[in-house]
């Protein structure tokens, strides 16, 4: 998924950058606006922007066009016609220190990579797992290294403890994610004459919802998003097991000017203690927090 996000130099403009009207753009729907209030965000909004990181954004950016994700919580979701989500939040504060705009629009996954690359957006807030394939065409500014977790209906008696008690089940996936990738390409390897069966749902909550109406016996996800839904909802237990951490968060167009700011940008958030803040209001463990920003392309793969 890819989301744009607007700039505007110097400092007086900081404020607004975490203040910005998000608009929501459901599939096939109309808009709506609105703004997210988490005290994360309020702090943010009144920090100006950071000289050492201001420089590095590209001269003449104002404004930055911003694709989020709309339901992947608690990392960002759209919820009454606002952008939520503790990378929301740490997004607002990154744009305060690029004294920039973010302008957020919420879209489904599987239209962000493609707008990123015709240029719709210029940067995706979408949990957006690093792979070998999407650094053929995007660069990435992580925001937290994370696993695959399995997660199935409550009392359904199931226990994954390795990938390979996964064989022979039925296992639901968000179409584009990386958990589809890696869980097709190594079905043969894993399982043999007993494959997952492995089925694409076009929205998470679709994914879940499969699961704990009994559909599917699995769901394969990030294990920060899977403990949250299962916390959120008392319908499904999750594996301890995780697969393949890997980073994932924002991402931008291949060797966009944009990404030595925003990694500059989240280095000050880390620095100054509002990501770790950030993450602990949203309830998210630190199991995959960063103390170090990266800056991962195709050239540069480790960051």
């Amino acid at each position: 998924m890819i989301r744009t996000s607007g700039r505007r130099n110097g400092a007086t403009l900081a404020a607004l950058s975490a203040c910005a009207v998000l608009v929501l753009t459901a599939c096939g729907g109309g808009s709506q606006s609105g703004t997210s209030a988490s005290p994360a965000a309020a702090t943010a909004a009144a920090q100006a922007a950071d000289p050492a990181v201001a420089k590095l954004v590209p001269q003449g950016v104002k404004d930055i066009k911003v694709a989020v994700f709309s339901d992947w919580a608690p990392e960002e979701y759209a919820e009454n016609g606002e952008i939520k989500g503790w990378s929301v939040d740490v997004a607002k504060a990154m744009a305060a220190r690029m004294g920039v705009n973010f302008a957020y629009t919420a879209t489904g996954f599987d239209m962000i990579i493609p707008g990123l690359d015709n240029g719709r957006y210029d940067l995706a807030v979408a949990s957006l797992g690093v792979t070998p394939d999407r650094l053929e065409s995007l660069d990435f500014v992580p925001l937290q290294k994370e696993g695959t977790a399995f997660g199935w209906k409550k009392g359904a008696g199931l226990n994954i403890q390795k990938v390979e008690d996964t064989c022979g089940k039925t296992v639901a996936v968000l179409t584009g994610a990386w958990e589809y990738k890696y869980l097709t390409d190594n079905n043969a390897k894993l399982c043999g004459s007993t494959p997952m069966k492995i089925e694409q749902f076009k929205d998470q909550p679709s994914a879940e919802l499969a699961v704990t109406s009994g559909r599917v016996q699995l769901v394969a996800a990030g294990s920060g998003k899977l403990k949250y839904s299962a916390k959120q909802s008392g319908a499904m237990d999750v594996s301890d097991l995780l697969v393949n951490a890997v980073y994932n968060g924002l991402g931008v167009k291949k060797d966009s000017p944009l990404g030595p700011a925003l990694k500059a940008a989240l280095q000050a958030v880390i620095d100054d203690g509002t990501y770790t803040k950030i993450r602990s209001q949203w309830g998210v463990t630190s199991q995959g927090d960063l103390k170090q920003a990266v800056l991962i392309t195709q050239a540069n793969p480790e960051g």
